[in-house]
């Protein structure tokens, strides 16, 4: 019956794959105005989705115009990454609030999303009745924000005419960062009873210092395709009839548009504000992950674990390094922190990603210390943090044996002792006159007890001597100890995720002063076995059923893994990343 359960319960994890696909949705724009229309975008990375978008849940409030789909696929150190997108052009029905609800995409489905419709304003920006004007908007709309704290600034270029060319000059601020945030969106609208063609762009301006800050206007310049118009008598008109096309272009207007300029009050950081770092945010979160789920920690031997600290309206540059208490009974080994920066199209959202392994020096509870970063919240003007709790663990003993505290000797070693005292001042034993068999026999049985718990202590002493001599070691060759004894197992059980983990926490402890992040830098170095250590680098990342063997690498461990010195400086590849640009630049 057992074994029906297990088997039932991996039937189940395996038909529910499916269902853990990364699919989600997103909106062009999240409010529009009546008569516009908006993209939904559906996202899959799931390369086995097989299933099309349900759009028949749309139906009650909007209208599909069209969609359209595309797949990408990039291999990354061997990982494969397919993404699938679904663009989908809708129509509201009406104005107000409106719930796009959850698309099922085979077997898993997007989250609801809100829409807001306003109704078409009675009059727009100064040059709406022409046939091409510009619209710039900030956010916070109040023109006040503190410094480096992240400004929505959104242009938006209208036209009813065709364009053949044109570009962008700005916005250039000084005193200030400014990034350009995703693509540019292109949408129709109606303005005044008039169809407009619109390309909307968004940047991210971070004031650098308090006071007034310029946001100067923004210039376009371009020109208007020409009408067409039949050709003039001629050669030239002759040749155009042959070739069949009877109409030819006039060349287009120039025109040169500039945007309102803008100024806003930039306020320095409040007095009030007490934290360690300024960070003006709408949301700061701190998380952190265990690398292999809920640990069990034993003396002696590493557990990782990874925080990350994450802020809307940040970039990564503005976030502090993550600090890492160390706990009492613990020793800690960060790695360099990952910063990394990605945008939604109108948010900036940076993050730093700190990866930590906990060495337990002593058995028993032990409190890893809690975990805090101050933010001001810009959205309800206060002072907040953001907290990881203190976390209780229970350390349990561990393979190398290291423990700082040793207990206190149990009542049988104190019989144990009492007894070989009694016995060792006793004088020899000799044999009663008259005594039986039995009593002779019973005797002998005590003494044989007598001298195997004196055993059992001299043995217990002498491993609490080794235990205690573990501790003094310096700590440098603890964690090399400790990295070992993982290896060892790991090779033995053909583990090469634990392997990869071990050699590195080795290598950071044999050198630590330029210790290698990764096994290709550590295969690198060069040392001897840098054949092996690229054999489980690649087995990390292979697809298919390939399975790695540890013998040889514990071997060639065995046999000592040193550097071998090099002239020049190490070798650095890296590709820059490419963005394509829009015709209107």
């Amino acid at each position: 019956m057992k074994f029906g359960n297990y088997f039932a319960l991996l039937l189940l994890l395996l038909v529910s794959q499916s269902l853990w696909a990364d699919v989600a949705a997103t909106l062009s724009r999240n409010t529009i105005y009546a008569d516009d229309t908006v993209t939904l975008i559906i996202e899959s990375d799931d390369r086995n989705q097989s299933g099309e978008p349900d759009l028949a849940v749309l139906q009650q409030n909007f209208e599909v115009l069209g969609t359209r789909n595309s797949k990408q696929v990039q291999i990354v150190n061997g990982r494969r990454t397919d993404r699938q997108q679904w663009h989908i052009e809708l129509a509201p029905k009406n104005t107000g609030t409106v719930t796009i609800p959850a698309i099922p995409v085979g077997n898993a489905a997007t989250t609801p999303l809100q829409l807001t419709v306003k109704e078409q304003p009675t009059a727009v920006a100064a040059g709406s009745d022409q046939p091409i004007f510009i619209k710039v908007s900030i956010e916070p709309a109040d023109a006040t924000a503190w410094v480096q704290q992240q400004i929505q600034y959104t242009l938006q270029l209208y036209f009813r005419e065709s364009l053949a060319e044109g570009s962008f000059d700005g916005p250039n601020v000084e005193n200030a960062l400014v990034e350009r945030l995703g693509e540019d969106r292109r949408y129709e609208t109606t303005v005044n009873g008039e169809q407009y063609q619109v390309i909307e762009r968004h940047h991210a301006i971070f004031p650098e210092q308090s006071g007034k800050l310029v946001i100067p206007a923004v210039v376009f310049n371009g020109r208007m395709a020409g009408a067409l118009r039949k050709p003039s008598t001629g050669m030239g008109s002759m040749l155009e009839r042959f070739m069949g096309n009877n109409l030819v272009r006039t060349p287009g207007k120039r025109i040169r548009l500039r945007s309102k300029e803008i100024i806003l009050n930039v306020r320095a950081r409040p007095a009030s504000y007490d934290g360690q770092y300024w960070l003006p945010s709408e949301q700061v979160v701190l998380r952190d992950s265990w690398a292999e789920g809920p640990p069990e920690f034993h003396a002696g031997e590493p557990v990782t674990r990874t925080i990350t600290l994450e802020a809307k309206g940040l970039e990564s540059s503005h976030l502090p390094d993550i600090s890492l208490p160390e706990p009492t009974g613990m020793r800690i080994y960060p790695e360099k922190p990952e910063h990394t920066t990605r945008t939604d199209g109108e948010w900036v959202y940076g993050s730093t990603k700190q990866a930590v392994a906990y060495v337990p020096t002593a058995m028993g509870r032990i409190t890893i210390p809690e975990i805090k970063v101050d933010w001001w919240d810009t959205d309800k003007q206060q002072q907040r943090s953001a907290v990881l709790p203190a976390w209780e663990v229970n350390v349990l003993p561990g393979d190398a044996g290291l423990v700082e505290a040793l207990p206190p000797p149990d009542p049988v070693d104190a019989t144990a002792r009492e007894a070989v005292t009694k016995v060792t001042d006793a004088p020899p034993a000799e044999e009663p006159r008259g005594v039986s068999s039995l009593q002779w026999s019973l005797l002998l049985a005590g003494l044989a007890a007598v001298l195997l718990l004196l055993l059992l202590f001299l043995q217990r002493r002498k491993q609490q001597h080794s235990a205690a001599a573990e501790i003094h070691m310096p700590a440098g060759k603890q964690q090399l100890k400790a990295a070992e004894t993982l290896l060892a197992q790991a090779c033995q059980d053909n583990d090469p995720q634990t392997a990869a983990r071990a050699l590195l926490q080795w290598a950071a402890a044999k050198w630590p002063d330029d210790a290698p992040r990764n096994l290709g830098s550590l295969a690198q170095q060069p040392v001897t076995g840098g054949k092996e250590i690229r054999e489980l680098d690649q087995a990390l990342y292979a697809t298919g059923s390939q399975h790695w063997q540890g013998a040889a690498l514990w071997q060639v461990f065995r046999q000592g893994l040193e550097p071998v010195v090099t002239e020049g400086p190490a070798r650095q590849d890296g590709l820059s990343p490419l963005y394509p640009d829009w015709k209107v630049r």
